[in-house]
């Protein structure tokens, strides 16, 4: 009997078979989830030849789905909470994969808008419910490395798809970048509904750290606690650095690739789209190894407060992307392709990796029955940030030259890691 009930229950120091269950089917879910989401930047400049779009008319489709991206998070991670991750998160899925069939059939730019603008609705019940599904399943003191883990696999998802988008341009034109990438998620839905589970009482475990399942909440997280979660100060000063993350994430992965394939002339690279697409995919590498590595500092050198890893990051980026801003330049050394690769394995790394840290506050700030719903906050203003990238950012490399945008993101990346300070946790 005893044995049978030491099998039962989850310690705060080992791994049990269902807890990594839960977590892998769940964060691979999620890594799928990119599949749908970051395909469109290997799309742009062939929609563009295609339709004769500026960069500001695409901007109007990135800005849009940012937008509602963000509307969906604010609410995403509360229904999560409230209903339950794992429903949220299915629902997600298969909404985000017609909206991108429904994309690639269209052919104005009012559909575009539209069709991206429901996946991104779609795509914004991925994370946050997924975070909720973490803190359940494990202690506090694991978050940061989980976290890390988590994190990695939705990078390594983004890494993954652009040469898959790429080969599918290739074969079928454009729209073959929102019909292949969407079979993936959609198998791993149907894996997701098989064996995911809300929390380890769903499993039919309990958990050394919180007997008696007392980690989940017995009543149903309301408007007062929703508040509480959206007015707290020091996560605050964390969604607006998560604002900035963001706007530099987002640049990177809507304009990187164009502005490595424009020619010399007009600002660019000059570089072919394969070559290019290779090169961008090293930021969502990089954003992979920095989330495992970034989660396990804060945990272990810092000792959970973040803010110190999420400041390094920010600075150790924006150095990055001032030195890609010297632009074609650095492809007349030996070693230029190198070291541009270097240089974006760095700066779109860091800027995605730091997210780790960054995504452990809502835990440790506002506890585990609020952290589905701070995380979706949270997301909700990074995706405010991420809607500047689009439009905005748009019209800046229209105005001011492609190199300039690179330019404004080391800034953004500046000034954002400054504000990490006053988080202090």
């Amino acid at each position: 009997m005893d044995e049978m009930t030491e099998k039962q229950i989850l310690k705060t120091k080992g791994l049990h078979p269902k807890q990594m269950i839960a977590f892998f089917s769940m964060a691979s879910l999620y890594l799928f989830y990119y599949f749908c989401k970051y395909n469109i930047g290997v799309a742009t400049k062939e929609m563009q030849d295609v339709f004769g779009f500026s960069n500001q008319s695409i901007g109007w489709i990135t800005t849009i789905f940012a937008l509602t991206y963000a509307a969906g998070q604010f609410i995403n991670g509360f229904l999560g909470d409230r209903y339950g991750p794992k429903r949220i998160m299915l629902i997600g899925a298969v909404g985000s994969v017609i909206a991108n069939v429904c994309f690639g059939l269209s052919g104005t730019l009012v559909f575009f808008v539209l069709f991206w603008s429901i996946n991104a609705y779609f795509s914004s019940c991925g994370w946050a419910p997924g975070c909720s599904i973490l803190y359940r399943w494990f202690p506090e003191d694991r978050w940061g490395g989980w976290m890390g883990i988590y994190n990695a696999m939705c990078y390594l998802g983004g890494a993954i798809v652009l040469p898959i988008a790429a080969f599918a341009i290739t074969k079928w034109g454009w729209r073959g970048a929102f019909f292949l990438p969407s079979v993936f998620p959609l198998g791993m839905a149907v894996v997701f509904a098989l064996f995911g589970k809300n929390s380890p009482a769903d499993a039919g475990l309990e958990t050394e750290w919180m007997p008696n399942d007392q980690n989940i909440p017995e009543k149903r997280i309301g408007a007062k606690e929703y508040w509480l979660a959206f007015t707290n100060l020091k996560m605050n000063i964390a969604y607006f650095s998560g604002f900035g993350a963001n706007f530099v994430r987002w640049g990177l992965l809507t304009w990187m690739v164009k502005i490595l394939v424009e020619p010399v002339a007009d600002g660019g690279f000059g570089l072919s789209l394969g070559k290019a697409a290779l090169i961008s995919s090293l930021m969502h590498y990089g954003g992979a190894f920095f989330s495992l590595i970034l989660g396990m500092i804060s945990d272990r050198i810092f000792k959970g407060t973040r803010w110190q890893t999420i400041l390094i990051s920010f600075v150790i980026s924006g150095g990055a992307l001032l030195f890609i801003g010297q632009g074609s330049v650095i492809l007349q050394y030996p070693m230029g392709i190198f070291l541009l690769s270097t240089a974006m394995f760095l700066a779109g790394g860091l800027i995605q990796g730091l997210q780790t840290p960054l995504f452990d506050l809502p835990g440790d700030i506002l506890g585990k029955e609020l952290g589905g719903t701070g995380a979706g906050i949270m997301d909700g203003w990074m995706y405010i940030g991420a809607s500047f990238a689009g439009l905005f950012l748009g019209w800046w490399l229209d105005t001011y030259g492609l190199l300039s945008g690179i330019f404004l993101m080391a800034v953004v990346s500046f000034v954002s890691g400054l504000l990490s300070i006053a988080i202090r946790k």
